[in-house]
């Protein structure tokens, strides 16, 4: 059977592993047998808790206050929100979940996403580059302030001898220790900062289901950043993104042959509860790091806008066009409807021609 240790987020505390075991015997013992009814909760001890005290009439709900949960940036994240960041494997979602900690610990916008409501304390936990990368990504973002706390499982284990290990019980209570009430916290990554969970057993996210709980109770925002599978989608099992607000998608997105210093990648939400795709549409990032800080483009990456820019490149026929985006000629002669609605290009024999 499952151990689940108890976690009580006001005293941040759990019982000694001994003192869990017992209770869980005890609580698995069944009761003697005897005579007459074959269940009698007076017979279970302790007694199973009483959540008839916690139910609330659709009146009772009406007349409840409750504060609308603030933003921290765009109309995508929230106070006490859990998201994923996932993308393949050198994509650059350490870029772009730094550039969010950034946005969020100075309380400024971040591309098309508006600023916060107000600055909150950014924890970074890194748990799989080396801490000399770490620093110069840090410098290249302008992530060197008060209010952005980094802790790397480099540091942890140079001076422990072990890293950090997200799906022990500990090491929950230990991390909850540190964070503060109504902050960011950030975990990159998943698969480098946990040990014992199968990433595509549905089972194993319990390890950690209840310790997200005890977080989002504090009104602090997690955004976990994984990996992409071979198929695109978020690797391993699909109960993680039951909870989760949002989902974030990156992909790279650049020419091969751009220069080194020069990262392209695009944003999509494939979830989110928080806002409707106006606020929350594709967005085209690029990255020039041969200065400090860094500076950042950002335009919207919507399947139009891109057709529009094949058309400025001199595809003007739907064949083209549709070998260019991947899509049939009738998508594409459908988006160029839209276009010319919007007076954005004009039609000519067949051929698409940009308004100047």
């Amino acid at each position: 059977m499952n151990l689940i240790l108890p976690f009580d987020p006001a005293t941040m505390s759990v019982p000694l592993p001994a003192q869990a075991a017992q209770a869980s015997r005890a609580a698995a013992t069944p009761a003697p047998s005897r005579r007459g009814p074959a269940w009698d909760v007076t017979e279970l001890s302790p007694l199973p808790p009483d959540f008839s005290a916690d139910l609330l009439n659709g009146l009772e709900v009406q007349e409840l206050q409750l504060p609308a949960r603030p933003a921290l940036l765009g109309d995508w994240l929230k106070q006490g929100d859990l998201g994923y960041l996932f993308a393949p494997r050198g994509a650059g979602k350490s870029w772009m979940s730094m550039l969010i900690a950034r946005a969020v610990a100075a309380g400024s916008p971040l591309g098309e996403w508006q600023a916060g409501q107000q600055p909150r304390p950014v924890y970074y936990f890194d748990a799989e580059m080396n801490l000399p990368d770490v620093q110069a990504r840090m410098h290249s973002v302008g992530l060197f302030m008060l209010n952005f706390h980094l802790l790397s499982n480099e540091v942890v284990f140079k001076s422990r001898g072990h890293g950090i290990n997200i799906a022990s019980v500990e090491h929950q209570v230990s991390l909850s220790q540190c964070l503060q009430d109504g902050s960011l916290f950030i975990i990159d990554n998943l698969s480098t900062s946990q040990l014992g969970m199968a990433e595509n057993d549905n089972d194993s996210f319990d390890a950690i289901r209840d310790w997200l709980l005890s977080l989002r109770h504090r009104a602090i925002t997690v955004l976990i950043v994984h990996h992409a599978g071979r198929n695109g989608l978020m690797r391993g099992s699909s109960r993680r993104e039951d909870m989760a607000h949002w989902i974030l998608s990156l992909k790279e997105a650049g020419d091969p042959g751009q220069p080194a210093h020069r990262t392209t990648f695009s944003t999509e939400f494939t979830k989110c509860r928080n806002c409707t795709g106006t606020h929350a549409r594709p967005l085209l990032w690029t990255l020039d790091t041969s200065t400090t800080p860094l500076t950042l483009g950002c335009e919207s990456n919507e399947p139009q806008d891109a057709m529009l820019g094949y058309i400025r490149d001199g595809l003007t026929r739907s064949t083209e066009l549709a070998e260019a985006l991947g899509v049939h000629q009738a998508t594409v002669s459908k988006w160029a409807g839209k276009l010319q609605r919007e007076g954005k290009i004009t039609i000519s024999n067949r051929q698409y021609h940009l308004v100047n």
